[in-house]
């Protein structure tokens, strides 16, 4: 299957991406070009309705966009009044596509009700949890039914943490997982078809599954309306026997997600490493079922090849079809490629570099998120595309989608007038009155 990228929408949030991009070339950058530089750390799509995405930008703003059209309908600032935090990952309310939470450094996570203020870059959090420990929140999630949040921790003096918060405990956690992990918690996702179900990926190389419904003994029963204050000073269990299973990865766990390759419900779970790796398992029989490993690549393909292999790096992976699992592929420079997944060395669904197009990024890509019918990523040069995926022969993957390409750039002087040009020829239609003319003109003769 040979595939198209098209540009549907793109944004630019960034004023200083094109010098950037030109002092890296040139070798003159500075510290002062980098901190003025704003690039996009996580896309955040809205679960309820689909129709928002939430953008982590380097300069701990947040920027709410429109799925469709890529608008910026909203941006605020959660932790004004500590400057010095860093969030480190966001999201939406399962249910809510008002209500984001967010997790910082400062060991606290948070959430805003973006109905607050619509015109203002400051919100006051409607939700806050914290625990008495000095941990870094560096991760979390919510489950289905918007009851429980998990998050993990940076490892302190012992291992790293995982709590399980209850929405419903006014910021006390319910449990506090000291076990799992023995290094920085980096990911941890629920279940995206069970409220109970979740999982955490570590720099250890370990991907521990868990559940809460399997009620322990030693799990202590909170009482949602507790009168007592003395209940209050001490929090729920630490370490009750929620692992169900312990996947092994072998190298530091950058990222982790959940796949469907039946399009029915999900019934796979992948994993990302920092050496470059891909490994996908079963989540009934815990068997790896796929995997990419960056040192058999470098094996197959020889020594000059593997050279130019460590600019690339995965950054996603999803099945467009039950029978096909596209593995996204990106380099240093902002190109990208959708592997098959059947045939990740020789087969390339599609190839995305400046070659075939300049619609393209110009650095690493930090997120995508792909809903079904269009790919999105987002990346270091501040930039958020919007892709459609065209069959070049078939068009079996075209999913009906008008929409008209239209550019937006928060930075009216970012781009080159080559570019614009080059993009509006590509966009430009006939003129219908000069081949009116030409047909009469030609009876005339």
């Amino acid at each position: 299957m040979s595939l198209n990228l098209e540009c549907l929408e793109w944004i630019n949030t960034n004023k200083s991406a094109r010098l950037i991009k030109t002092l890296k070339k040139s070798k003159q950058i500075t510290n002062n070009d980098l901190a003025s530089s704003v690039y996009l750390l996580q896309i955040a799509p809205s679960k309820c309705s689909q129709s928002k995405l939430a953008c982590l930008m380097s300069n701990q703003f947040v920027n709410i966009f429109d799925q469709n059209s890529l608008k910026s309908i909203h941006k605020f600032k959660g932790f004004d009044k500590s400057p010095t935090t860093t969030i480190t990952e966001i999201g939406f309310y399962s249910k809510n596509d008002d209500l984001i939470f967010g997790c910082s450094d400062n060991g606290s996570l948070r959430c805003w009700d973006l109905r607050q203020n619509l015109s203002g870059e400051n919100l006051d959090e409607c939700i806050n949890f914290k625990t008495d420990e000095e941990r870094e929140f560096l991760t979390a999630d919510i489950n289905r039914e918007d009851s429980y949040f998990i998050v993990g921790t940076n490892k302190n003096i012992d291992n790293a943490l995982v709590y399980i918060f209850d929405i419903r405990m006014n910021g006390k956690y319910l449990h506090k997982l000291t076990e799992s992990h023995s290094s920085d918690v980096t990911q941890v996702k629920f279940y995206p078809n069970t409220g109970s179900k979740f999982c955490s990926g570590s720099l250890d190389g370990l991907v521990c599954l868990y559940d809460l419904e399997q009620e322990p003994e030693n799990t202590l029963k909170i009482p949602l309306d507790r009168n007592n204050d003395e209940e209050d000073e001490t929090d729920s269990d630490e370490d009750p026997d929620l692992m169900d299973q312990v996947l092994n990865a072998d190298s530091s766990i950058q990222k982790i997600g959940f796949l469907s390759s039946k399009c029915l419900e999900i019934d796979q779970i992948y994993a990302i490493t920092y050496t470059n790796d891909l490994i996908v398992w079963d989540l009934q029989s815990h068997d790896v079922v796929y995997q990419v490993k960056n040192s058999n690549k470098k094996e197959v393909l020889g020594q000059n090849d593997s050279e130019d292999q460590e600019d690339e790096y995965f950054f996603d992976c999803f099945y467009m079809r039950p029978d096909l699992m596209a593995i996204c592929k990106g380099n240093k420079s902002g190109g990208f490629k959708l592997l098959n997944g059947n045939d990740v060395l020789c087969d390339s669904l599609c190839d995305l570099n400046e070659a075939s197009s300049k619609r393209m990024h110009r650095d690493v890509i930090r997120s995508s998120y792909w809903n079904g019918q269009n790919l999105y990523t987002a990346g270091e040069d501040g930039f958020l595309f919007k892709w459609k995926l065209i069959d070049k022969n078939t068009k079996s993957i075209d999913f009906d989608d008008k929409t008209k390409s239209n550019k937006r750039d928060l930075n009216e002087d970012m781009e080159s007038d080559d570019e614009d040009n080059h993009f509006r020829a590509q966009s430009k239609r006939p003129n219908k009155n000069n081949n009116r003319k030409r047909s009469l003109n030609s009876r005339k003769k």
